[in-house]
């Protein structure tokens, strides 16, 4: 099941709104926690991106690896 409006309420909690006007996040601070509420976290990423719901760099999003990568709402 794809729980994107959870997700974009996680970021919107935990991030901080940029210049841009946008909530943004480090995938760091999303993985630490959003993996309390689902360990499908970066699933749900990518589906949240394919919806326009969130923008970031990459392909796929690696624990550990990619934990300064920066999340961003669009909604």
């Amino acid at each position: 099941m794809f729980c994107g409006h959870e997700l974009c309420l996680v970021i919107r909690r935990t991030g901080e709104v940029g210049e841009d006007g946008h909530v943004s996040v480090t995938f760091g601070q999303l993985f630490e926690t959003y993996v309390t509420i689902s360990n499908k976290v970066v699933g749900i990423l990518l589906r949240a991106r394919k919806h326009g719901l969130v923008r970031f760099e990459g392909e796929m999003l690696w624990q550990g690896k990619d934990d300064d990568v920066v999340i961003t709402l669009l909604e």
